[in-house]
């Protein structure tokens, strides 16, 4: 700091001697005066100005590191006061959710979703268990309920299921058959019109062959209920069908595609249609159950719910 006003008071020196020099020149000697008062004047002016610029510059210094010093003691204080860093913690694995063999020995009498394993060595896997209605202990195999699920699907999506648990959804023909071949299962049908009318099917056998076979309806049990059979007529000993497999056994015939759904329909089409389109209309494309609320004529359901339980 103090080199650059020394720097100033040579430069003004030397513009103050030729400043004087060029009026000696053009106005003369007569008229000019002493040049020993000039310079003096001149130059203790300048020193004036740069003593009152150096005071400046010396305070605002004291200012800059005295504010300084305040943050460093504020930033000091920050921290012996704030929390201390989260030390580092050893966190244990999730514990494995507990699975059973069937949604009857599920302990929790709450519906919802549950692990099954089918076999000790067989990998888990998620079912809905209604443990509510019909004494509870029931997988969900299949549930319709507002449409908005398309379930006129190929042979892989019916073999692996589709949907959501909560929502609407199809469990799967490869599931269904290790579930009932496994065990005895029985099987109830709920259904229910967009006029209100509800009503259910019961049998008290239910088990589907293996993908080789078809996943053929190889066992119906007994029915009793208040919706009517329609399941014991052409489905019963049918293999399953989807819009790229034909297995109703008439070429002729491809009812999955004729019904825009997938079902045991047997050569004679059947008298159930579940998977077929969700719509409120009198349409072989619907989803009915021809003997709730007989002569159905095609009438399609606002809901439906297969379900099996092991007995």
């Amino acid at each position: 700091m103090k080199l650059f006003i020394y720097f100033l008071l040579i430069c003004a020196a030397l513009g103050v001697r030729a400043s004087e020099k060029r009026s000696e020149n053009t106005v003369g000697s007569i008229n000019a005066p002493p040049t020993g008062g000039i310079t003096g004047f001149w130059l203790e002016i300048m020193m004036t100005k740069l003593s009152y610029i150096d005071r400046k510059l010396l305070k605002l210094q004291s200012d800059l590191d005295q504010h300084r010093e305040r943050m460093e003691r504020n930033q000091e204080c920050h921290q012996n006061t704030s929390p201390s860093a989260p030390t580092a913690t050893t966190t244990t694995p999730n514990p494995k959710l507990p699975y059973y063999s069937s949604c009857k020995n599920v302990p929790s009498k709450l519906s919802g979703v549950y692990l099954i394993s089918v076999h000790n060595d067989s990998a888990p896997f998620n079912v809905y268990c209604e443990q509510e209605k019909f004494g509870g202990g029931w997988i969900v195999i299949q549930h319709r309920f507002d449409g908005s699920v398309d379930f006129y699907r190929n042979w892989e999506q019916y073999r692996d299921g589709f949907g959501e648990l909560d929502s609407e959804f199809w469990l799967g023909l490869e599931h269904i058959h290790q579930l009932t071949t496994a065990r005895t299962h029985e099987l109830i049908v709920e259904v229910t019109d967009f006029s209100g009318n509800s009503g259910h099917a019961h049998y008290n056998a239910f088990q589907v062959g293996s993908e080789s076979e078809m996943y053929e309806l190889k066992t119906l049990g007994t029915y009793n209920g208040t919706a009517g059979d329609s399941l014991s007529y052409y489905e019963k000993g049918r293999k399953f069908s989807t819009k790229d497999r034909n297995n109703d056994g008439r070429p002729e015939y491809h009812f999955a595609v004729r019904y825009e759904g997938a079902w045991w329909y047997g050569s004679g089409g059947g008298y159930s249609n579940l998977n077929g389109r969700y719509q409120n209309a009198a349409n072989p494309k619907s989803n009915w159950w021809w003997y709730f609320k007989t002569p159905n004529w095609y009438h399609g359901l606002s809901f439906t719910r297969m379900m099996i339980r092991e007995l």
